[in-house]
């Protein structure tokens, strides 16, 4: 039961926040109509932009339309992000897409659904992985290598090419790696150019100071005798600190978390077991102190204009160090002779290192800004969390675990 009262304080905060803040922002992004035009307003986001085959825009009265490349020149996005409705490379009379705007120059660079693309006054062209001749104006260009060397020598030909050549042989297919080489090109014929993606990070890493609570319920492992127990509390409260991996350029819905927390709890234990020949009771006082690392990849569902909302899958590692400070077991035999002891004796046994796999859903808020919030909700499952002995009986127990956190992000 308390494990759904804590998944529905979250639920309801994680809904709440979204309801609050839906739609909120101050419309940055324009669109450029087919005459040139420019309006201004706000452009729903999404994930997909790379290879987004329409886009909705709401103008700054409220109405919404949607438009694809046959619709507009392009459009350009509050962080920088530029596209163009653009061809393919031979495919001058067939569909248009929007294409991205990474650096333009003399020789302009472009991508579309992790394709890379090379335009310049001498031609329009794919940069592509596969290997193979290529004739272009009747010069056959390809090498020993691949097809995109024998394509950036032919593209980046002048006054600077034999210097570029060794760099260009060691090109990978990457953003990046066609990004270095074509500003190298500009640079050393002092041509100009804009890099439409320099304000665009790679990634963004942030540091995340968290605090919280988790829950702790028990699950028995299937056996045949149980021994009912009950703790004086089952909820310990969680310090910790973070790094967050999140708007990777190029796989803008994953998010990677690491950290490393603390928890400490100091309980009391009651027990008691009832058997055909003999009865115990027993009461343990003890404090445990936890030194956890969690791991999560985390998937965005939604993103509005300041905030974001995600579910992660990951795993918990947790080293525990144990203290007990006082323990009493009473044992009695229930026929005749009645035999009565009381003795001091260990009964709560708890693993030293704890591997569990876990789940959350999370609420990112004022993700564009330098620094925001975050919270979650996390559930992890323990398995063989901690056991009991009495005697000569041991029980273990699963767990699950709750966690509510909330942290500030750097």
């Amino acid at each position: 039961m308390k494990t759904a009262k804590f998944l529905i304080i979250g639920i309801c905060y994680w809904v709440f926040t979204y309801a609050t803040v839906h739609g909120q922002g101050t419309p940055t992004d324009y669109i450029i109509t087919n005459d040139g035009a420019t309006r201004t307003g706000t452009i729903a986001r999404s994930f997909d932009f790379n290879n987004a085959r329409t886009i909705t825009f709401l103008d700054p009265e409220g109405k919404e339309f949607r438009f694809g490349p046959k619709d507009l020149k392009g459009f350009v996005l509050a962080n920088g992000r530029t596209f163009e409705s653009r061809r393919l490379p031979g495919q001058e009379e067939k569909e248009l897409y929007f294409m991205q705007v990474i650096l333009r120059g003399k020789v302009s660079l472009f991508s579309y659904n992790s394709r890379f693309f090379v335009e310049s006054e001498k031609d329009y062209l794919e940069l592509s992985k596969t290997s193979g001749p290529k004739t272009i104006q009747g010069n056959v260009i390809m090498t020993r290598r691949k097809q995109i060397t024998g394509i950036l020598n032919y593209m980046l030909y002048g006054p600077c090419g034999l210097q570029l050549r060794e760099r260009i042989a060691r090109t990978v297919h990457s953003e990046g790696g066609f990004i270095d080489i074509i500003m190298m090109y500009h640079d050393c014929e002092n041509l100009p150019y804009e890099l439409l993606v320099e304000e665009i990070p790679v990634l963004r890493l942030s540091w995340v100071g968290m605090v919280g609570a988790s829950l702790f319920q028990t699950y028995p492992v299937p056996m045949t005798d149980r021994t009912g127990h009950v703790f004086d509390t089952n909820v310990a409260p969680f310090v910790g600190v973070g790094i967050k991996l999140d708007q990777w350029r190029r796989s803008p819905r994953v998010a990677f978390d690491i950290g490393i927390g603390f928890s400490w709890i100091k309980n009391t234990l009651n027990a008691q077991l009832n058997k055909q020949n003999y009865f115990y009771t027993a009461s343990e006082e003890f404090a445990t102190t936890t030194v956890s690392v969690p791991v999560f990849i985390d998937y965005l569902v939604f993103r509005s204009s300041k905030h974001e909302y995600y579910l992660g899958a990951g795993a918990n590692l947790r080293f525990n160090s144990f203290q007990s400070t006082s323990s009493i077991i009473d044992f009695k035999t229930k026929s005749e002779p009645v035999v009565v002891e009381l003795y001091e004796e260990p009964i709560y046994i708890h693993s030293p290192v704890q591997f569990s796999p876990a789940f959350k859903a999370g609420t990112h808020l004022l993700y564009k800004e330098k620094w925001g919030m975050v919270s979650e909700f996390q559930l992890e499952y323990t398995r063989k969390g901690y056991g009991l002995s009495l005697g000569s009986n041991q029980f273990q127990y699963n767990q699950l675990v709750s966690t509510f956190i909330l942290g500030f992000r750097l």
